[in-house]
């Protein structure tokens, strides 16, 4: 059975929150990717769904209002200052049509069942000329392999992610945008130590049971690391698709 994002979460918000706050930067190349998309664009409210812990507010900058949306209330233990946010399921948000300016989603998709109805829940709430921005995993990279095959193997909830691929834009358009632009880019997580990059990764992906050393080795073998000025950088790969409501 696949388990929603919900459902997986309400069992291990806890850990990612974990992997998160003892290495709040490691994935700085993630957020700074999402929002570039919008960096220029005029003040307005970014809504973050489904938004974990919130962690994409540190990045924004003076006049973007934020508002986080997520089903598993788990995630709203912790919070790295007052935000606005909203418990609910992403396919039915209680707001009002076309009431946020522009729409950022990082790397929760691929754990919903139908991305059409989420795409067509994001076009609702966006108002007319409004910008969404996607990015997850893509289908045949190896962050996709890692998680659906290592995360996947030792992982007690198991990890059955469906990534965006080749049909992810159609969804899109046939739910009232137009795409932009959709690429593949590279975001490397960046650690001090490859003991901190195992237990980063074991904690996010809830392996708290595998030792550091035998993670980091994974993650070396089946993604790989570069090191830059001393430190290892993981060779993190995600799909954006940018977007703007027609």
């Amino acid at each position: 059975m696949f388990d929603t994002y919900a459902q997986i979460f309400a069992n291990r918000a806890a850990e990612y929150h974990r992997a998160m706050r003892l290495s709040p930067n490691a994935r700085d190349a993630e957020f700074h990717a999402v929002l570039e998309p919008i960096r220029d664009a005029p003040a307005g409210l970014v809504c973050d769904m489904p938004s974990g812990g919130g962690y994409l507010a540190e990045h924004l900058w003076d006049g973007m209002d934020y508002l986080a949306v997520d089903p598993a209330t788990a995630f709203f233990v912790e919070w790295p200052r007052p935000l606005q946010r909203l418990s609910a399921e992403i396919i039915k948000v209680p707001l009002a049509d076309r009431s946020v300016d522009y729409i950022v989603s990082l790397a929760g998709l691929h754990h919903e069942p139908s991305l059409p109805k989420v795409f067509s829940e994001m076009r609702r709430l966006l108002r007319a000329d409004g910008r969404l921005v996607l990015a997850d995993v893509g289908v045949d990279t190896p962050p996709a392999r890692f998680l659906n095959g290592f995360v996947a193997a030792n992982c007690p909830l198991g990890h059955d992610g469906r990534f965006l691929d080749e049909r992810s834009a159609g969804m899109l358009e046939d739910a009232g945008f137009s795409v932009v632009d959709d690429r593949r880019m590279d975001v490397p997580w960046r650690f001090d130590s490859l003991d901190e990059a195992g237990d980063f990764c074991r904690n996010l992906f809830g392996m708290a049971e595998l030792g550091v050393e035998e993670t980091a080795d994974a993650m070396a073998r089946e993604i790989g690391f570069e090191v830059r000025d001393g430190r290892p950088h993981l060779r993190w790969t995600l799909r954006r698709i940018v977007a703007e409501a027609i």
